[in-house]
């Protein structure tokens, strides 16, 4: 139902899911590449999200953050952690816009990216099925 609460619901807690990856990798020093966990409790984003158990609900929100805050596309939440020139500044900055985009219920943060084939497509007035693959 439209208006039974279980969206206002399911917003706060994918808020609350997504404070507490926040605050696992708030301290540089609790932050890694590579690995998932370390024996010292540091965490990659994905590392986090699985130890708050919050898959579902922030993956979608923040692989939109990383494009928007990046300019780039990752294939994986992983992908951009691991990158080579990936800071924790930059994991944070990230993080609040993926929170920033769950907060205000971006539609986007739900939708799959439009792909560079599907913007080729457009540019050239093209439908953009004519150009992706089957």
């Amino acid at each position: 139902m439209p208006f039974d609460g279980s969206v206002y619901e399911d917003r706060v807690r994918s808020l609350d899911k997504m404070d507490k990856v926040i605050g696992l990798l708030s301290d540089e020093t609790r932050w890694c590449k590579m690995e998932l966990r370390t024996l010292d409790g540091r965490y990659c984003i994905a590392g986090a999200i699985v130890a708050v158990d919050a898959i579902t609900e922030t993956k979608n929100a923040i692989l939109l953050a990383i494009e928007q805050v990046t300019g780039d596309y990752y294939r994986s939440i992983e992908s951009f952690n691991d990158h080579r020139l990936t800071t924790h500044a930059a994991v944070l900055k990230v993080l609040g816009q993926a929170r920033e985009n769950i907060l205000s219920n971006s539609p986007t943060a739900t939708k799959q990216r439009v792909g560079a084939w599907a913007r080729f497509g457009r540019f050239f007035g093209s439908p953009a099925s004519t150009f992706l693959p089957r």
